[in-house]
This record gives structure tokens, C-alpha cells and sequence, in this order.
């Protein structure tokens, strides 16, 4: 059979012959220096293809690359075989390697494999165009199609163990070369067949030892990077990789003319979330955030780039794209996020994003410039009462309800004095206050960004809750600049001491101050008969830290909560009892607080004689009952 292709008349019978020795180890060796080289071109635009830091429209011009580089390389390999002489065995041996091993590829469509299979198909079809009735192609096809099946179903695990690659390309050198027409020197037909798999068989196998080689140091390089360039939490680029590619984006946008757009962001009341759920709960955040963000920009299809610079903050840049063209990205961006939850636990988190968007500008003298303004962008937007996208220093979106109007409360969570652990209801020996804000928008009482309200707000809100409160004992938390404020200590006593005042005040502090300090103030508060407990002690505040402090406090407060998820139940036994210990030496009160169950109690009770308890096992924070 005669095919002319291009004017060149080829004839599709081959026209093998054995080869000396010395002739087929040089054919060999040219074939493993073309294969290597080959996949190693192929294997650098494959890394292009599905590198996301590229626009959708690159990798997708990448892996169409990959289908055309493969098949019309081989097809021409093949046809090559037919025209020349001596060397056809070579040429046909690369030319089949070039079609099989693409079908290893992983992140492939059904189209793309598709398409690889009918051109390995097509091919294969042509080396029989002489035979095509006889039974020996329809059993090679049939092979065939055992072979590219199993090599999709377990594409990896073949291209990453040699045993499994020599396997399945030596399989495919039998039934390709077997069950051939009958070559036109049929009498050498055995030599033939043998020299013609070993060299498939070697050749592919030195290329797949090479290829395996190659991806594991490419594992180990990525993994480096992913360590040094990559946060780990949320897998942004770290910001000392932000530092190196922001001032190389920006000298290039100078030098070619284009533009550069650069977005800084935040979490809105980040901490709040962690001090709330947990610090694990934020990390969850975070992660979803961080997801979130990746998937709307992917999808979008721009090239892009986004950094973790901070504990909730982050940066996106975006390349030859101007303000205007990024703003409905970052839109999608900041309404995705306000419309998912994300989950941690028993907890659904609703989250919203502040962000300042800028360009560079021609005054410009370095990224630093750039980057201070879209941070004073981000801090307008936070003003303007969070959940806000400025641009250029213009408030281009917020919230619905702008004018959010806040409203605090105390919510009252009961201290209980527990004699009896089995009994269900204890005893409220007091009320702890916690202070609370109420969002508008979202209809719901949220954790306030700042707790240092006036002292003023926190006696109105006192007597607000002892109006409706089934106990005149309370405590109250105090930051650290509240504390240490002499002022306020002396107005919570002037009010404790008043009609309207509580029957017992306890001043709670979780951030504790130095030894000067708290000496100053505790003698404020003893003298006026207000108590002083350092809280979280064991989690937040180490015994070296509240040691030299524990003279002038009255009580000490252990929150299991901060630590349940990070210590066993027998390390957590064995911190509480330390603690009731020193408590006990002190002579200071001891409160367990984050109970959850009467196993709990009950111990706490029984083994350690603990009395206070405070936790979900009894109450939830919540507003007074009227």
C-alpha cells in the first residue's frame, strides 16, 4: 500500500532488517537521548499547563500544546519509519513511546484523553492498513484498548514506580510489534521482533527511570519552596516571597508601561473569632477564607497572585490589569465570602472582608509606595464601619445597612457552688458578666472589637443586669488598661459600696500586669471589699507569669475550654490538680470554668474538692432573664 503525503510517495509495508549489534546500541542510544529530552521539554509545559499563577487561557494554550506536541511528533516518527530504511525500527520504537506515555498524564479531561487515544488508535491503524480484515488487528486492538485502560485507571502509580512503567510499555512493545503484518523480510522475522522490543523496552524504560527521577527531585524542590515561599495554614504566598515578587511586578509594570493593581484585605473582627470559638476556629477560618478567595480568582481566569502578609491579612496583585478591570473580581470576591459559612464544629462562622484597592502610579518611586496607599485604602474602608471595598481612596461598596447601630448588653453566664455533683441544679453562687454587641445587619449578638468601653457604660450595664438577675454577686472582666486604671478602680468601689451596687463584685483580668502595678491597684479594690481573680490560668497565664501575683488576688480560674482540644483528658486532670494545689496553698478560691459534662464535676468534685464550677454543663451565656 502507497501513501503520498506532502509529494513524498511512502510505502506503508515496512522494510525491517537486522541490525549488527554495534548499530542497534547507537540506535538506542539516540532513542533514549530524543525520549529524554522530549519528556523533559514535556514535562516543563505539563508544570505550565496546570500552574494556576497562569491565566486560564495560558494553561489551556498549554495543554492543547501538550496533545499537538505528542501526536504530530509521532505521527511524523512513524511515517519517517516508512520512508527510510535501515533506522525504521528506532523511528517506529520512539514514535509509539511518544503516543503511550501522554496517556499517563494526570489531570486530564475526558476530551483530552479522548483525543490522545484516537491518535494512538489512528496510528496504530495505519501500521495495518494491509491487513485490516486479518484477525490479528482486531486482537491488537483489543489488547490495546486493555492496556489504555489500565494505564488510566493507574496512571500515577505507574508513572512513579519503574517496575510498573517497564511493565506496561513492554506489554505494549509485544503487541504492537507481534502482531504486525508480515514484514517484507519475513525470514528475519524472529530477530527482527526481538531486537525491535528490546529496543522499545529499554529505551522507554531508561526514559521512565530518568522521568521518575527527575519528578521525585521536583517533589523534593516543591516541597522546599512550598516550605520557604508558601504559608502553611492557608498555602498564600508568605510575605517574604511578597517583598521579592511585588518589587519585580513593580519595576516591570514601570519598564513595559502597564498597569499594576494591588489589593490589600482583612478578616473583619478577626480576633474577636478567635478569642470567642477558639484559636482553632480561626485557623478553620482562615483556611476557608483563603479557599474561597483562590476559587473565585481561578475561576475569573485573570493572572493574579495572592499573599498572606499578616495573622487575617492578606494581598492579591494583579498584573497588567487596571483598578477598574479588578474591581468586579474582587467584588465576586468580597460578596463570596460574606455569603459563606464556615464551619468549625458545632460552629457556623459568618465572616466579611475590609479591602483598599490602588494602582502604581508614575510618582511612584518604589512598592512601598503603592503598598502604603492600598493599606490606607483598607484602613478607609475600615472606618467606614468594615465590610467595605475603597478604591482610590472612593468607598465603591459596603454593607446594605451602613449606619449599623450598636447596642452593648451583659450577657450573665452562672458561677454555681456545687455540694451535690449529681444534682442537675446547683446553686447560681454568682453571675458572670460578659459583654456583648448587638449587629443590626446581621441580627444577632456578636463579641465587640474593643472591650475598653467607659466605666460609666459598664456601671449603666451592671445595674441593668442586676435589675433582672437572680443573684446580687457578680463579676466583671477588665482589660489590662482598665486595670491598671486607678479611676475606674475607684469608681467600681464607690459604686459597689452604693445602694445600687452589687452585693459582692469580682474583678476578673485575663491579660495580668506587672508586680508595681498590680500591687497599686489590688490595694484599691481589697479596701473596698471588691474580689480580684486572675482567669485562664494554666492555658493563657502560666504559673510563671501570675506567680509573684497570686498574694494579692482572691481567686484563680481554670477555663478547660482553652485547652480541650490540645491536652488529653489525663493531662488535663493533672493541670487542674496542680492548680486546685496552689490555689489551696494560697488560700484563694478556685473555679473550674468550661465544664461540659458530669464526669467532669464529679471528679473535679470528689478527687480534687472543688466547689465553684462555671461551663456549658450548667448554663450558656445569655441575656437576663426579664
Amino acid at each position: 500500500m502507497v501513501m503520498t503525503i506532502f509529494g513524498v510517495h511512502l510505502n506503508m509495508m515496512m522494510h525491517l532488517q537486522v541490525l549488527p549489534w554495534p548499530v542497534w546500541v547507537a540506535e538506542l542510544l539516540m532513542a533514549v537521548f530524543f525520549t529524554a529530552g522530549f519528556v523533559g521539554n514535556y514535562q516543563d509545559i505539563y508544570g505550565y499547563a496546570f500552574d494556576h499563577e497562569h491565566t486560564k487561557a495560558q494553561r489551556l494554550g498549554a495543554r492543547v500544546a501538550l496533545m499537538v506536541m505528542a501526536l504530530v511528533v509521532a505521527a511524523v516518527l512513524h511515517l519517517m519509519g516508512y520512508y527510510v530504511g535501515s533506522s525504521a525500527v528506532m523511528f517506529h520504537n520512539v514514535g509509539l513511546f511518544l503516543l503511550v506515555f501522554p496517556l499517563l498524564d494526570s489531570n486530564l479531561s475526558k476530551p483530552e484523553v479522548a483525543v490522545r487515544v484516537l491518535g494512538l488508535v489512528a496510528i496504530w491503524t495505519m501500521h495495518h492498513a494491509s491487513a485490516l480484515n486479518q484477525p490479528a488487528f482486531g486482537v491488537s486492538l483489543g489488547l490495546l484498548a486493555i492496556g489504555v485502560v489500565v494505564m488510566r485507571l493507574y496512571h500515577q502509580y505507574i508513572r512513579r514506580t519503574l517496575w510498573a512503567s517497564i511493565a506496561i510499555f513492554s506489554y505494549t512493545a509485544v503487541i504492537f510489534w507481534v502482531l504486525l503484518p508480515p514484514f517484507s523480510a519475513s525470514s528475519l522475522r524472529t530477530p527482527i521482533l526481538v531486537g525491535s522490543i528490546a529496543m522499545y523496552i529499554a529505551m522507554a524504560g531508561t526514559a521512565a527511570a530518568l522521568w521518575i527521577q527527575e519528578h521525585r527531585r521536583d517533589v523534593h524542590t516543591a516541597r522546599l519552596r512550598q516550605l520557604a515561599n508558601y504559608d502553611q495554614l492557608t498555602n498564600a504566598k508568605t510575605y517574604s516571597l511578597y517583598q521579592h515578587d511585588l518589587t519585580e511586578l513593580f519595576e516591570e509594570a514601570r519598564e513595559q508601561g502597564q498597569p499594576l493593581s494591588l489589593v490589600a484585605l482583612d478578616i473583619d473582627h478577626f480576633k474577636l473569632i478567635n478569642d470567642h470559638y477558639g484559636h482553632l476556629a480561626g485557623n478553620a477560618v482562615l483556611i476557608g477564607v483563603a479557599t474561597t478567595l483562590s476559587a473565585q480568582l481561578d475561576h475569573a481566569g485573570v493572572q493574579h497572585q495572592i499573599y498572606r502578609t499578616g495573622g487575617e491579612e492578606f494581598n492579591i496583585v494583579f498584573p497588567k490589569r487596571a483598578p477598574a478591570q479588578v474591581l468586579p473580581i474582587i467584588t465576586e470576591c468580597w460578596e463570596a465570602v460574606r455569603k459563606a459559612h464556615y464551619q468549625y464544629e458545632r460552629y457556623d462562622i459568618a465572616v466579611t472582608l475590609s479591602m483598599g484597592m490602588t494602582a502604581v502610579r508614575n510618582s511612584d518611586h518604589s512598592i512601598d509606595d503603592t503598598y502604603k496607599r492600598a493599606d490606607d485604602n483598607l484602613y478607609l474602608s475600615k472606618r467606614a464601619g468594615r465590610d467595605t471595598i475603597t478604591v482610590e481612596g472612593e468607598t465603591v461598596h459596603t454593607r446594605a445597612e451602613h449606619d449599623m447601630i450598636a447596642t452593648y448588653s451583659y450577657f450573665t453566664q452562672g458561677i454555681y457552688q456545687v455540694s451535690d455533683p449529681a444534682a442537675s441544679d446547683p446553686p447560681r453562687y454568682r453571675n458572670e458578666l460578659l459583654l456583648r454587641l448587638f449587629d443590626h445587619e446581621h441580627d444577632r449578638w456578636v463579641l465587640p472589637e474593643m472591650f475598653d468601653i467607659s466605666v460609666e457604660t459598664q456601671i449603666n450595664l451592671v445595674q441593668k443586669a442586676l435589675a433582672v438577675s437572680s443573684t446580687r454577686r457578680l463579676s466583671i472582666n477588665l482589660t489590662l488598661k482598665q486595670f491598671a486604671d486607678p479611676a475606674i478602680a475607684e469608681q467600681l468601689c464607690a459604686f459597689k459600696k452604693s445602694k445600687a451596687g452589687p452585693d459582692e463584685l469580682s474583678v476578673e483580668i485575663t491579660d495580668v500586669p506587672d508586680f508595681a502595678t498590680t500591687r497599686q491597684i489590688t490595694a484599691i479594690y481589697r479596701a473596698n471589699g471588691v474580689r480580684i481573680d486572675i482567669d485562664d490560668v494554666g492555658s493563657d497565664n502560666s504559673y510563671e507569669v501570675v506567680r509573684d501575683l497570686l498574694p494579692y488576688v482572691d481567686g484563680v480560674k481554670f477555663a478547660m475550654q482553652n485547652l480541650r482540644h490540645s491536652q488529653t483528658p489525663q493531662l488535663m486532670q493533672e493541670r487542674i490538680t496542680f492548680w486546685k494545689q496552689v490555689a489551696d496553698d494560697g488560700h484563694l478560691d478556685f473555679i473550674l470554668e468550661g465544664v461540659e459534662s458530669a464526669d467532669e464535676v464529679t471528679f473535679a468534685h470528689d478527687q480534687l474538692g472543688i466547689e465553684f464550677f462555671q461551663g456549658y454543663y450548667y448554663s450558656k451565656p445569655a441575656l437576663p432573664a426579664m
